[in-house]
């Protein structure tokens, strides 16, 4: 009996990791890629180049960790509307990146460096990878929503004020913050926003799975 819960925390473990690996290696991306300046340009665009393998590797490897979560979420949610959709959600969420990760974003003019106006344009792996970034931010819109429901019904006010405003708390705090800054103003939140609220929630599910394996246990060793 163990063992399962071993398991479910292991693959919650996996959400823990996703976020501080991927804004790490974007973070050093940014500042070894020649050229590229997140004040002004776009995450996405370090899947360009001959370094774009990189982000692309980060992206698949990331939402892959986001697909095990939410494997280990659905042994920690069991009944409920979030305990179908809440896994479902974050599913897809980790899918959307492993679509953006497989596929290259468009060149832009002067990123990668040497890129001129002829050589940027629109192709259909850039428009399926740029929509691919729109859709994992629904899904973790939606998602969120579903979590806060699930919080406020188990009574844990915290948490549900957190899962429902949270995240918009969150971008407008690092919004401020890329105003003062300089340059584009939400680049920063785009990048952090999501990875503190999906750690967060990562860390909050394997709490709980790890809280219900040691009540299980005192409860066994009780009626032993």
């Amino acid at each position: 009996m163990a063992s399962p819960k071993l398991s479910s925390r292991a693959l919650l473990a996996c959400g823990v990791l996703a976020g501080p690996l991927y804004v790490t290696v974007t973070v050093i991306e940014t500042l070894t890629r020649e050229g590229f300046d997140w004040r002004h340009h776009r995450f996405s665009w370090l899947t360009t180049g001959e370094l774009g393998w990189i982000h692309q590797s980060a992206m698949v490897v990331v939402g892959l960790l986001w697909v095990l979560c939410a494997v280990g979420a659905s042994q920690t949610l069991r009944t409920g509307r979030a305990a179908v959709w809440g896994p479902r959600l974050l599913a897809l969420f980790g899918v959307a990146y492993v679509v953006g990760g497989l596929l290259r974003a468009d060149p832009v003019v002067g990123f990668p460096p040497g890129t001129t106006v002829e050589m940027a344009h629109t192709t259909w792996h850039g428009v399926v990878q740029d929509l691919s970034r729109s859709a994992s931010t629904l899904f973790l819109l939606s998602a969120s929503a579903v979590f806060a429901g699930w919080a406020a019904a188990e009574g844990r006010r915290g948490w549900a004020w957190f899962y429902g405003a949270g995240f918009f708390a969150v971008f407008a705090v690092f919004t401020a913050v890329g105003l003062v800054v300089g340059g584009n103003p939400v680049a920063l939140p785009f990048l952090l926003t999501p990875w503190i609220y999906l750690t967060a929630l990562a860390v909050d599910l394997y709490r709980l799975e790890t809280s219900r394996g040691t009540s299980d246990g005192l409860h066994k060793l009780a009626t032993a």
